[in-house]
């Protein structure tokens, strides 16, 4: 594994993104979304203990079904412990969107998978 891995300081990203890029000549030329991600994590939910109990089984990128058109992706878990088994799904990454599947083509189609 690298040891030698230097990271920016929170308050100096630009700078340091600018001294590693072509793409810009200087810090006050990065702009954040473009060179840089945003400092927050846009809808991620970054703490996995929220995660805890659900095993994802399966993920689409980009879907295109009519249902999580507007989603990066889409990730269909179920939940341990659970009898009969729950099926849940998630899009994004966002704790907020997650809801049970209990009927429709969604469910139907990925309830395969939690066996």
């Amino acid at each position: 594994m690298p040891d030698n891995r230097v990271y920016p300081n929170a308050n100096d990203v630009p700078t340091w993104y600018a001294n590693k890029s072509n793409a810009v000549s200087s810090a006050s030329d990065v702009t954040v979304g473009q060179h840089i991600g945003p400092a927050s994590a846009g809808g991620v939910t970054a703490n996995v203990s929220v995660w805890e109990g659900y095993t994802a089984i399966h993920r689409i990128d980009n879907p295109s079904d009519g249902i999580n058109d507007s989603a990066n992706y889409v990730v269909y878990f179920k939940k341990e412990g659970t009898d009969p088994i729950e099926l849940w799904k998630a899009t994004d990454a966002d704790i907020s969107t997650l809801v049970k599947l209990e009927s429709g083509t969604e469910y139907d189609n990925f309830y395969s998978f939690t066996s």
